[in-house]
């Protein structure tokens, strides 16, 4: 896929004009901004600046609310539920996650949902937020149906990710971050404006049958991971950050998309726990190192350089693209470009 090196600050001063421009307040913009080049930083481009051209339209056409009253509806010492009040997703995540990390330092472990509210970029940002202040952090969010249930051909469940952030003592922090399908639906639009067709395997037309066409992929399903497994994975996510918030994406279809997300918001899940209500934090994050320095010198399969741990590629790829620049598609350089065109922000 062709691709242009830019600078990352750059990426992320244009983001923030773009949604300055769109009514977004500028602190607001710029915390936005900062999540999406972090996911591209970070190499998970389906959910990085690609997806500006999604929030802009969204802003554009009244879909989303740039000034909402973000607040908590239902709360108690170790829970919230959010009302995101149709605002954008990072601001609500950042609200919800910030709500969890303070209840967890109360109460040992907290669980918050929000409701109403939208796309809210990589999961694994709002885990973090949590690693930094040496909780466990997990966090999830259900997605526009993309899988369908074993067995059927309906696209009935999101593509919803799931993260966890872990304290240690090690050079990278240990994340998992990943979704249920076997490609994430924003890789399958880079596809699709690149023309580049997609890995087998990973997706299925409408009546079942294996595709690495992208724009059928688009039309059809993406692939569970280890099939049965992940179709069960995604429906849990379902409850967890759909049914439980009040905002559920089940079954929804393509054509009642916009009109969904309008009406009742995408649902999201947070959880914070205190490791140091179990043991002493240096003795947790000792043997969190301990499990990972162990992980890393256990024996190879021949021809594997290096055994990494989750979040551990994404944390070097972070490290050398603050230096080099952020390889961008060409699609996402030219949405921008005209994007920033419209506000007076050159790209």
């Amino acid at each position: 896929m062709p691709t242009r090196l830019i600078e990352a600050l750059r990426v992320q001063e244009v983001c923030s004009r773009i949604l300055q421009h769109a009514a977004i307040p500028p602190a607001d913009a710029n915390f936005v901004a900062l999540s999406l080049t972090e996911a591209d930083l970070r190499g998970i481009h389906s959910h990085g600046s690609m997806r500006l051209g999604r929030y802009a339209r969204e802003l554009r056409e009244g879909i989303t609310n740039p000034s909402p009253q973000i607040r908590s509806v239902e709360e108690g010492p170790a829970f919230a539920r959010i009302d995101g009040d149709g605002g954008l997703g990072q601001l609500v995540g950042r609200h919800a996650m910030q709500v969890c990390i303070a209840k967890a330092r109360q109460a040992g472990s907290a669980t918050v949902t929000a409701c109403r509210s939208r796309h809210f970029g990589a999961a694994g940002f709002f885990a973090l937020m949590a690693l930094e202040q040496d909780l466990i952090g997990l966090t999830m969010t259900v997605a526009s149906p993309r899988l369908a249930p074993t067995g059927g051909t309906l696209p009935l469940f999101g593509n919803n990710p799931l993260a966890m952030a872990v304290p240690g003592n090690g050079e990278y922090p240990l994340l998992v971050d990943f979704a249920t399908g076997s490609i994430a639906a924003g890789n399958l639009e880079l596809a699709a404006a690149n023309d580049t067709p997609i890995p087998p395997g990973v997706a299925r037309d409408l009546e079942g049958n294996p595709t690495t066409d992208p724009k059928v992929a688009l039309q059809g399903t993406i692939v569970p991971i280890a099939e049965h497994k992940g179709y069960g994975l995604t429906l849990l996510i379902e409850v967890l950050a759909g049914l439980l918030g009040g905002s559920p994406y089940f079954g929804v279809e393509k054509k009642q998309v916009d009109a969904h997300v309008s009406d009742k918001g995408i649902g999201h899940f947070f959880m914070a726990i205190d490791p140091s209500r179990f043991m002493p934090l240096p003795l947790f994050k000792e043997a969190v190192g301990q499990m990972v320095a162990r992980t890393k010198s256990s024996p190879r399969m021949p021809g594997a350089a290096e055994i990494l741990l989750p979040g551990e590629l994404e944390a070097r790829r972070r490290q050398e693209r603050l230096r080099g620049g952020i390889p961008l598609a060409v699609s996402t350089v030219e949405m921008l470009r005209k994007l920033g065109r419209e506000c007076g922000a050159e790209f």
